[in-house]
């Protein structure tokens, strides 16, 4: 485990709508982490940043993140990050269908960057500043508070819930047809509700999903196995289509994947 990166997993209702809390903190007398790499992941993220902050590399664009709380949307491609010493962000990794729940519906605004959550009308009101220095249970408590006030049930996030529990459950090893035929929806229809509530295609979603199996798989393997091997578990024709999609994504070949270089879920 790297001694920079923890996870905490939530309980009770925040279970339903927080995957976990993922915090990197980097002690004052500890030099600067440089260029860790974070993989997409098909969520959405509250960071929180508290200290001397960090520069964020992404899609050629360097944005640094001094203190203050961000709301991050899907990201499609791996981001690489810089944290500076005396630093800790604290991620809230949300499900896919959270903000959708919370009145979002035109997530593609936010697709691929990074905003100061007080910009952003629907999270302004939850002056989320208070949970600056909070515990992570504490975290939890207060969004567990503030998501009550937001909540709206409705056909679309009851469709966005379902859709995105089926491409995980099954490790992105479906087709947008298939998902749409389970739902009675048309695949137009159902790539409208994902450019407005996920702000990614449905077809992108389930190959970020399926590549992210294929990191666990790589770094935590049951047995030993080939990338051809690979290739065919998670879905892909062949290795050159697996591989091809695997460096657009991760931004690498699976071959020269190093997993020292990034920031990667750890086995429970």
């Amino acid at each position: 485990m790297d001694p920079i990166y923890n996870e905490y997993y939530v309980h009770g209702k925040n279970k339903n709508f927080i995957k976990k809390l993922w915090i990197l903190n980097n002690p004052e007398n500890h030099p600067p982490i440089l260029q860790k790499g974070v993989p997409p992941n098909g969520c959405f993220t509250i960071a929180i940043i508290q200290g001397n902050g960090l520069s964020i590399k992404h899609k050629n664009q360097i944005n640094y993140l001094s203190e203050g709380i961000y709301f991050c949307g899907q990201i499609t491609e791996t981001i690489n990050i810089d944290i500076l010493s005396g630093t800790k962000a604290t991620m809230l990794q949300l499900f896919p269908w959270t903000p959708s729940f919370f009145g979002i519906s035109d997530a593609y605004l936010y697709t691929d960057t990074i905003r100061l959550a007080n910009d952003i009308g629907i999270l302004k009101d939850l002056n989320l500043n208070i949970m600056m220095g909070l515990s992570n249970k504490m975290i939890c408590q207060y969004m567990a508070k503030a998501f009550v006030g937001l909540f709206h049930n409705n056909v679309n996030t009851s469709l966005i819930t379902e859709s995105t529990h089926m491409i995980l459950a099954r490790q992105g090893k479906l087709t947008v047809s298939s998902v749409a035929l389970s739902l009675k929806i048309s695949e137009r229809h159902l790539q409208k509700l994902f450019k407005n509530f996920i702000g990614i295609s449905p077809k992108l979603f389930i190959n970020i999903i399926k590549l992210r199996e294929a990191l666990d798989d790589i770094v935590y393997p049951d047995t030993p196995t080939t990338f051809t091997q690979l290739a065919l578990s998670t879905g892909y024709y062949d290795q050159p289509h697996f591989n091809n999609a695997f460096s657009s994504i991760v931004g690498t070949t699976p071959k020269n994947f190093n997993e020292k270089a990034f920031f990667l879920t750890i086995k429970k």
